[in-house]
């Protein structure tokens, strides 16, 4: 979900939220935000928990701060990726160990039952 979507989907205007600096890895702002005092989410004024540094058209770079239940929202919201098969993950599993010397042995049960009694 793009920034975009993420402002549709909360219902946020753009252009009520605070301006922030370019993003960049872990900015120091960002636990100011978060911290002891929070600031509040975007969306509905509650406690921040989460806080990211969008693009706005048209304004720049926008904190973007979130409560626990907006934030998870949004995860839920996203596109899901189809399942990766299990032995498709196994493989690529096998072919890391070997590029690794290591041998790889796995052991699996479809029966938890049965796997609780081994």
């Amino acid at each position: 979900m793009d920034d975009e979507a993420i402002l549709r989907f909360l219902a946020v205007d753009p252009a009520t939220l605070k301006p922030a600096p370019p993003p960049r890895p872990r900015p120091p702002e960002l636990w100011d935000r978060i911290g002891l005092n929070p600031v509040q989410c975007s969306a509905c004024d509650n406690p921040a928990w989460t806080t990211r540094i969008i693009t706005a058209p048209g304004l720049g770079f926008r904190w973007l701060d979130q409560c626990r239940d907006h934030a998870m929202a949004v995860i839920a919201a996203r596109p899901k990726r189809p399942p990766v098969p299990l032995a498709d993950t196994l493989a690529v599993l096998q072919r890391a160990a070997e590029e690794a010397g290591l041998r790889m042995r796995v052991i699996a049960s479809s029966d938890m039952a049965g796997w609780l009694r081994e």
